[in-house]
C-alpha cells in the first residue's frame, strides 16, 4: 500500500506521519517512508567525497557507514518508481510519502490545502488514519491470497471477498477455487488468475519435469523465468 500526506508548510504533515508510523510499528507492521521536498534541495553538498564521485561521472552514488546506507541519485525519480524498488527489496506493509501531491496513489490532505485528485481523507487523526491503513493492508493481503478468477462461487468476486475479509466479515477459506498449492503466475509483472485446477496442473507438471533434473530438491520453492526476447544470431 502507498499513501501520500500533503499540505502547506507547518500544517502538521510530519506530526501526523510520525504518529502514524509509530502506531503502525508498535502493531508489528513494516513501514517505509519517503520525504518529497518541494524545492531544489540535496542531501549532498559540494566538496564531499560523494559529490566528487558524482561530478566524476558516477550516478547513483552510495554512501555507507557503520550506521547508515544512503543512495544518492542526482536526478528526479517518480515516487511510484522509488516505491517499486522499496517494495521489491524490502517488502514493507505500507509506504508513506510526505509532501507529494501528485501520483496515482491514495492521498491525505492536511491543513487548509485544496484537496487534490486521489485524496481519500482530510485532516484525519492518527487513530483514524491508522485504522484506514490497517484495513487496506488487510485487503491487500487477502487479495494476494485469492486466485483472482472472479468466479462468483462464494457469492462475491475476489475484490469484494477481499474487502469483506479486511472488514472481518469473511475469510479466505470462503473461496471455492483456492488451492492448497501456492502457485503464482506473472506475465510482464502482472499476476495471472489461476484457480485450483490450473494450480494443480502447473505444480504437478513442473515438479514432474524437474524431478528428472539434477539439483532439484522436492518440497523446495521453484521459480522459472521465461523471456520473450529472442537471442540474435551473432554475426
Amino acid at each position: 500500500m502507498i499513501i501520500g500526506i500533503y499540505g502547506f508548510q507547518d500544517s502538521g504533515k510530519t506530526t501526523l506521519l510520525e504518529g502514524t508510523i509509530r502506531a503502525l510499528s508498535k502493531k508489528g507492521y513494516r513501514v517505509a517512508s519517503m520525504k518529497h521536498a518541494p524545492h531544489d534541495k540535496s542531501v549532498d553538498s559540494e566538496g564531499k567525497d560523494t559529490w566528487r564521485h558524482w561530478k566524476a561521472g558516477s550516478d547513483p552514488v552510495v554512501f555507507i557507514s557503520n550506521i547508515e546506507t544512503s543512495v544518492i541519485k542526482h536526478s528526479n525519480t517518480p515516487e511510484e518508481d522509488i516505491a517499486a524498488v522499496i517494495e521489491r527489496e524490502y517488502r514493507p506493509d505500507v509506504i508513506i510519502i510526505e509532501g507529494s501531491k501528485e501520483g496515482k496513489f491514495a492521498k491525505v490532505a492536511v491543513g487548509e490545502v485544496e484537496p487534490r485528485p486521489g485524496t481519500i481523507l482530510k485532516n484525519p487523526t492518527v487513530k483514524s488514519l491508522v485504522a484506514h491503513i490497517e484495513e487496506e493492508i488487510g485487503y491487500e493481503r487477502a487479495r494476494r491470497q485469492l486466485p483472482g478468477l472472479d468466479c462468483g462461487k462464494c457469492g462475491l468476486d475476489c475484490n469484494r471477498l477481499a474487502r469483506a475479509i479486511a472488514k472481518s466479515r469473511g475469510k479466505v477459506a470462503d473461496c471455492k477455487e483456492l488451492s492448497d498449492l501456492k502457485v503464482d503466475i506473472f506475465v510482464g509483472g502482472k499476476r495471472i488468475a489461476a484457480g485450483r485446477f490450473v494450480s494443480e496442473i502447473v505444480d504437478g507438471t513442473v515438479r514432474g519435469m524437474l524431478g528428472t533434473m539434477k539439483g532439484y530438491e522436492p518440497g523446495k520453492d521453484v521459480e522459472i523465468r521465461l523471456s520473450d526476447k529472442k537471442q540474435k544470431a551473432k554475426k
